[in-house]
């Protein structure tokens, strides 16, 4: 899978988080109230305000907006044109008080895009989970789903002060790496980490600095237990970055 290859689902994900912005009244630490979640088959805001609901089912290829007990439904998948969608979209929003950003390109969505994303989302979600469960007690976050880079990931922080921290995720890929990989990201980084030596992947020290690994070559094929193993190997080298 590349990241061109879920685009128009990556773009209905940013409407769900700008909606999301506009009704929750909490906002969280470090951005998470901008921050989608993969729970069995569906990319969800969660539960806002303790009242409300979006979601996008990846095998139906439905959005839904559920506000208590009333719902709202569109079908992103079966209908032939975008502007049909985008029509029900304006609609939702108008219904509930929101406001459409124009900024967000509305598509539709192919059932071969849903459930290309929905394996690959499944593991990645899976593996970092397992990972977190590894973690010994201490400051850290839930796993997101980011709606900007279209990765899931987590921080873990040295709880010394906010800034120090690790950011350990997965991304479907972007502009400058078309394909999947995992990155284990150390910040504020100290150079002198990249002279361990890494089992697996790369130190990555253009544009972004910390651990890189192909997700289709050398990730994919393995359980999520393996990948899990993996990723907390990583982390545990990546620690040292903070280290005197």
């Amino acid at each position: 899978m590349k990241e061109k290859e879920v685009r128009e689902l990556h773009d209905i994900c940013k409407l769900l988080s700008n909606l999301k912005s506009q009704i929750i009244t909490t906002k969280l630490p470090h951005f998470g109230h901008d921050a989608l979640f993969l729970q069995n088959d569906e990319i969800t805001t969660g539960l806002i305000n303790n009242t409300t609901e979006l979601k996008i089912h990846l095998l139906a290829g439905q959005l839904i907006y559920s506000c208590n007990e009333d719902n709202f439904s569109v079908n992103l998948r079966d209908i032939d044109y975008a502007d049909v969608i985008a029509q029900e979209i304006l609609r939702l929003v108008t219904k509930y008080g929101l406001v459409l950003s124009p900024s967000i390109n509305i598509k539709r969505i192919s059932e071969e895009q849903l459930l290309s994303f929905h394996t690959f989302a499944l593991k990645a979600k899976r593996s970092l989970e397992l990972f977190r469960m590894k973690i010994e007690d201490g400051i850290y976050t839930l796993v997101h789903l980011w709606p900007e880079g279209f990765d899931f990931s987590m921080e873990w922080f040295t709880g010394r002060n906010d800034e120090e921290q690790i950011g350990i995720g997965i991304s479907p890929g972007e502009e400058q790496y078309e394909t999947p990989y995992l990155y284990v990201n150390p910040y504020p980084f100290n150079k002198q980490v990249t002279e361990t030596k890494l089992p697996i992947g790369i130190w990555h020290t253009k544009g972004w600095y910390g651990i890189k690994v192909e997700w289709d070559k050398d990730l994919e094929n393995y359980s999520e237990y393996k990948i899990a193993e993996i990723i907390y190997e990583l982390y545990s080298i990546a620690k040292n970055n903070f280290r005197p």
